[in-house]
């Protein structure tokens, strides 16, 4: 079969480019000065991204139903539930809530996220008289779809134990502040609506006395973390700047594919997961020979 002559990789954003300029394929100019001979120049580990986030955090007025539920005797049981039947509060998390923003009309796809958390940063399991409850709140995360920054992933040795050096290069671009910022503005708008007065106890964090542009910049920089979805390391494509070509082969090296986020050129508009499994799908499909859907008639 065609797909035992193949070899796939498929460590992800940060281990795949690892891999890769370990063996040769990468940046001709960092290998050599790393101690590597090129077998292939390529712009491996260029082009990284993720999402960029921070988060609004509110004291509850309420008790939730989660901090019950976080009651150690409560969650032991319903772990178990959880574990022999797929049910009950051991299945879901305290969020699950997105909205996607346009924070302008002419845009062609929204470039701010809502996520909605139920619960305050700390959230440990407690019991009466061995150890109190936690300080209930909630918050909601604006989160930066389509930075304009770029970052890369270089190796730190030739030995393969060492972890990468990983470089974000967060808000080089010059607009990806601003966004972030508006979208912030955004999020704490809503957080501040009339529907939530019931629930909403006092702004704990960045806090109400963070008003101006220069005091919420300042607090975004010191905050803000990634998404967790990192990609676009092993871009594919059809421009010098791919390191894949359409059918995610390694360009210039035969019978080797890469499958996972780092092929992606560029962030969707929505977490990353889902088109991973659909990446994979797809490479699946093209291994195997197995001709692509036929297009939909139009109407």
């Amino acid at each position: 079969m065609r797909a035992s002559r193949e070899v796939i990789l498929a460590g992800g954003a940060f281990n795949t480019p690892q891999l890769l300029m370990l063996s040769g394929i990468g940046p001709a100019t960092h290998l050599r000065a790393i101690g590597i001979d090129p077998v292939a120049d390529l712009p491996v580990g260029k082009n990284l991204q993720d999402h960029l986030a921070v988060i609004i955090f509110f004291k509850r007025l309420t008790e939730s139903t989660f901090r019950k539920e976080m009651r150690f005797d409560r969650m032991a049981v319903s772990m178990i539930r959880a574990y022999l039947f797929g049910t009950g509060p051991g299945t879901v998390v305290p969020g699950g809530l997105h909205a996607f923003v346009k924070t302008r009309p002419e845009l062609a796809v929204p470039d701010i996220e809502f996520m909605f958390r139920g619960a305050p940063a700390q959230a440990d399991l407690w019991f009466p008289l061995v150890r109190p409850a936690y300080a209930d709140g909630y918050g909601i995360r604006p989160t930066l779809l389509h930075p304009d920054s770029r970052g890369e992933i270089r190796l730190r040795s030739t030995d393969p134990r060492d972890p990468p050096r990983i470089i974000y290069n967060f808000f080089t671009a010059s607009n990806d502040l601003p966004r972030l910022r508006e979208g912030f503005k955004r999020a704490r708008d809503v957080a501040y609506q009339k529907a939530m007065e019931r629930y909403r106890g006092a702004e704990t964090s960045p806090g109400e006395s963070v008003k101006s542009d220069t005091e919420i910049d300042a607090w975004i920089r010191k905050t803000v973390i990634t998404a967790h979805h990192p990609c676009g390391t092993c871009a594919m494509g059809i421009g010098p700047d791919s390191v894949l070509d359409p059918e995610l082969r390694v360009r210039g090296v035969e019978r080797l594919r890469v499958v996972d986020a780092s092929v992606m050129p560029d962030l969707v508009s929505a977490h990353i997961n889902a088109c991973v499994l659909m990446i994979a799908e797809k490479a699946s499909d093209m291994i195997r020979g197995k001709p692509p859907l036929a297009a939909e008639l139009n109407a």
